[in-house]
């Protein structure tokens, strides 16, 4: 029903009564409702009619906080009849605690009784008096409220008024845990002048209505409206009048897509309002339904101590009330005026207490973090392992922040040294997959808890890992150096110890030595159980390391990479298997794998994963010759890294994107990379290897063949001291015979393709081929040459690297052309270009493609003017060496690095030049000194 329906209803029944109290036939009306239903402003309504009747209206509002004063409503009521001092005080003493003072003294029950019956009968005959001049109204509201001397009063009057000119109208509170006055309800409704009326929240016609009187809605477009609103309220008036109070404010009017986000604080105004209106059990289980989000009366009781019986008993009021709907608040907004209410201290108990609960129960742990979170510190010790299990719950979510708020939380609370340390690293591997530069700050902490002794030796290789990857290999190497020296568990050290010697020695050689060669034969021979993913990637590395990545060691690879599930301890034996099959050229299947790593990583939405892989897929698509495609991943790879922050990752895709430049003709942007510093830790890397042979090609296509030779030179030399020269990594050897070719020194570059071709020729057929290319460079008969290309194209072409494939072909082309095969010629110079569009070279990349890359044999190269010639042959080699990279514009220290000797052998020999060639310093020496060095 509406409110204009319901309030004719009810005024009718009103308008009867009192007109029949007017008669002479009192009667008695309750209105009855649960809170905020709008009792008191019904009962104001009827008194307002009684007196424009001139019936007088006795009047009185009962009061929780009044309920231990004696006769307190009655005198509320009655004081109004005292017009002088005299009758004020005859009430006063009438409604005085002389009933009270009986009980204190221990009077007998009779006599109290007797004193009731004489207190309640002058009372009446008080009224009586007033009755017999003029109707009378006596109006109570919240009677459930009354104290007990009150209570019986009133029933006292209500048996005596059925023949008299009076009407008593009484509000109460329905649905309460337990009746306030049982005896009320036991004889007052058995009474025949009694009648009740019950309130109920607003239809949704009604709440239709009401949005239409004030002028929120027109009628044809407000059922919608009316329909949110009183979803969100459940229809309570009190509740709808702030709801529509705060739309008022809003300016809102007309149809809504949703009212809830105009709620404000009117809204939270009346819910307050109406939780205060309510008796005390009910206030507590609306502020405990806030705290629980999922609450039962089972939890509610326990949480707040009360009888689940009353609970139960309580669930009308709540419902009625519009507060709790199915014991939830009905929208967040009840909730968060019903928990502004509560002090921070009673909020974090409940929310710990809660917590506990929801544990108790074996509810899942994040229940329990969630109102842990909530109750902030300090917290009890039982917290800490919830919190770390509902973050590694959330972590398999995909949802990192709350898991690093769970932790970060579990810090704050543990006193335990070590286990504030190995949160510490959860939270920074957590922080690393979002945002590697994030977690720079928390390094020093975690270098301090090293030294103190507090981070086990799991948490200590994760440590490691996070240093390298972030090219901070002095610290990195000094916690290696402390971890060599400390036992571990069998366990742990074959799998985290076993697993990153392995990573090591195929990653940064030089710091493998840190740690005992056993932890990597422990995990290898057997000792683990089952063949996990660090036994399967220490196999792996043992097998690089060893030029054995045979085809059972590259299809455990493959299934690594497709069975593994992708976390924080998985990414190193991921990696490595896809850098095997990487360098066992198994490009399809590297990239197929690959391509599924990125994908999950992207669901999961981890960058630093995705920028991993996307290094990899970049140097798959290098590898294959889709040179944009590589570009593009390395790109992707360095988006979320720091300049000077070189790791493997940065340093494998910087050394893809100068390479895919350089290759593609790009020398502007390959240029760029190269401007870069190379941090000098990054040479202990094998990304560093990449690098070097990178920018190597980058210097001989801008012609500067002395600096290519030295970062070729240095590539080998690194690659042989880690006993790591194997074909599937870089082709050094193929970039100095380059250089030698360039500079007209055939048999040179001749001994070097061939000791290329020698390495790869059964294991690798794409290094194969481009050897076969430079050993072609290498003769003078066209048949041979024709023969050893031929070769090349066929080696090529079982593979997918259309790059190189192209250069052999445009060279077969030059061959054909040089042996009169004409139309072999063109055919082959089609297919050439072909392949170099698929490559997406750009123009200079083209035209370098159909130039001739180096003199043909037997054409006499550059030489050094004679002058100079003389001078320099003073020199000795290692002098010319240290001078020409001086020369070059290298440092002391980069100088001693690259030639594997001191700084002081190097300032040594700089001494000794400068003298011999009468110079001071390293800006007179010679350019001549740089293709000496080459031809040395």
């Amino acid at each position: 029903m509406s409110p204009m329906v319901d309030r004719n209803q009810y005024s009718d029944l009103f308008d009867a009564m009192f007109s029949d109290c007017v008669g002479g036939k009192g009667g008695v009306l309750v209105v009855a409702g649960a809170v905020a239903t709008g009792k008191s402003m019904l009962l104001q309504e009827f008194a307002n009619r009684a007196l424009e009747s001139e019936a007088l209206v006795l009047s009185a509002n009962a009061s929780r906080a009044e309920r231990a004063l004696p006769f307190e409503t009655l005198a509320q009521v009655f004081q109004q009849l005292a017009r002088s001092p005299h009758h004020r005080e005859e009430v006063n003493r009438l409604v005085s605690s002389e009933v009270t003072a009986m009980v204190i003294a221990g009077a007998p029950a009779h006599d109290i009784e007797r004193e009731y019956a004489r207190v309640f009968h002058d009372l009446w005959r008080m009224l009586s008096r007033e009755t017999a001049q003029r109707p009378v109204m006596i109006v109570v509201d919240d009677v459930h409220h009354a104290d007990e001397s009150s209570l019986r009063g009133l029933l006292y009057l209500a048996r005596r008024v059925k023949f008299t000119n009076c009407l008593i109208v009484i509000s109460e509170q329905v649905g309460l845990p337990h009746s306030q006055h049982p005896l009320l309800h036991a004889e007052l409704f058995n009474q025949l002048h009694c009648r009740r009326i019950r309130l109920g929240p607003l239809t949704l016609a009604g709440v239709r209505d009401l949005l239409v009187s004030r002028g929120l809605a027109p009628k044809d477009v407000a059922s919608d409206l009316a329909a949110q609103c009183h979803a969100l309220t459940g229809g309570n008036p009190l509740l709808v009048t702030g709801l529509l109070d705060d739309l008022t404010a809003a300016g809102v009017s007309g149809a809504l897509p949703a009212v809830e986000q105009f709620v404000n604080s009117a809204f939270g105004e009346a819910v307050v309002s109406c939780m205060h209106r309510s008796v005390p059990e009910v206030q507590r289980i609306v502020t405990g339904a806030a705290i629980l989000k999922m609450p039962t009366p089972e939890r509610l009781a326990a949480l707040l101590g009360l009888d689940e019986g009353t609970v139960q008993r309580c669930e009308p009021t709540l419902a009625g009330a519009g507060l709790t709907s199915d014991w939830c608040q009905r929208h967040p907004a009840i909730r968060e005026a019903v928990l502004a209410q509560l002090s921070p201290r009673e909020s974090g108990r409940l929310h710990i207490r809660a917590a506990e609960l929801l544990r108790d129960e074996g509810m899942p742990s994040e229940l329990s973090a969630d109102h842990l979170l909530d109750a902030g510190v300090p917290l009890p010790g039982w917290a800490v392992p919830v919190l770390r299990s509902a973050a590694e719950d959330a972590l398999a979510d995909g949802r990192p922040k709350d898991a690093v708020r769970c932790l970060e939380l579990a810090r704050e609370t543990t006193t335990d040294a070590a286990e504030h340390a190995a949160i510490l690293v959860r939270v920074t591997l957590i922080e690393w997959r979002e945002n590697r530069l994030l977690v720079e700050r928390r390094f020093p902490l975690l270098i301090e808890a090293v030294d103190a002794g507090q981070l086990g030796w799991a948490d200590t290789t994760a440590l490691v890992y996070l240093l390298l990857a972030h090219g901070r290999v002095g610290e990195g190497e000094k916690i290696l150096e402390r971890l060599a020296g400390r036992a571990a568990p069998a366990a742990v050290a074959e799998t985290c110890g076993g697993l990153l010697r392995a990573w090591l020695a195929v990653t940064y050689p030089p710091l493998a030595a840190h740690l005992p060669a056993a932890l990597v034969d422990g995990a290898a021979t057997g000792a683990m159980p089952q063949q996990g993913p660090a036994r399967a990637a220490i196999e792996i590395c043992a097998a690089v390391q060893q030029g054995e990545l045979d085809e059972r060691c590259l299809h455990h690879a493959e299934h690594l990479l497709e069975s593994c599930d992708l976390e924080d301890a998985t990414l190193a034996p991921t990696v490595i298997a896809l850098a095997a099959l990487i360098y066992a050229d198994r490009l399809d299947v590297a990239a197929r794998c690959c391509d599924d790593l990125m994908h999950r990583a992207a669901v999961r939405g981890v960058v630093t994963w995705q920028a991993a892989f996307a290094a990899y897929r970049a140097e798959i698509a290098l590898r294959q010759g889709d040179l944009a495609l590589a570009m593009q991943h390395a790109q992707q790879a360095l988006s979320s890294s720091d300049a000077d922050g070189w790791g493997v990752i940065d340093g494998w895709a910087r050394s893809v994107l100068l390479l895919a430049a350089t290759e593609s003709g790009r020398l502007d942007r390959a240029g760029s990379v190269v401007l870069q510093r190379l941090p000098e830790a990054m040479l202990e890397s094998r990304a560093g290897v990449h690098y070097l042979y990178a920018r190597g090609r980058y210097f001989l296509a801008r012609g500067r063949v002395h600096m290519a030779l030295d970062d070729f030179r240095v590539c080998g030399e690194l690659l042989t001291e880690w006993k790591l020269d194997l074909p599937g990594f870089v082709p050094w050897r193929l970039g100095i015979a380059e250089v030698h070719l360039r500079a007209g020194e055939t048999e040179q570059a001749r001994q070097l393709a061939q000791a290329q071709l020698d390495l790869a020729r059964d294991v690798n057929p794409r290094v194969a081929g481009m050897a076969l290319r430079l050993l072609a460079a290498t003769v003078s008969r066209h048949t041979d040459r024709i023969r050893l290309l031929e070769e090349a194209d066929v080696a090529l072409s079982a593979t997918r690297d259309l790059l190189h494939h192209a250069k052999v072909v445009m060279d077969l082309s030059r061959a054909y052309a040089r042996a009169d095969s004409l139309d072999a010629a063109r055919l082959a110079e089609t297919r050439a270009h072909d392949m170099a569009r698929q490559c997406e070279l750009s123009d200079r990349g083209t035209a370098a493609l159909a130039e001739p890359q180096w003199p043909a044999p037997g054409t006499a190269p550059e030489r050094v003017a004679p002058g100079e010639t003389t001078v320099l042959e003073d020199l000795s080699e290692s002098e010319r060496r240290v001078a020409a990279l001086a020369a070059q514009g290298h440092t002391n220290r980069q100088i001693a690095r690259r030639l594997f000797i001191t700084v002081s052998t190097v300032e040594q020999h700089l001494t000794s030049t400068y003298r011999k060639l009468k110079v001071s310093r390293r800006a007179d020496l010679p350019g001549s000194l740089t293709l000496v060095s080459i031809e040395g």
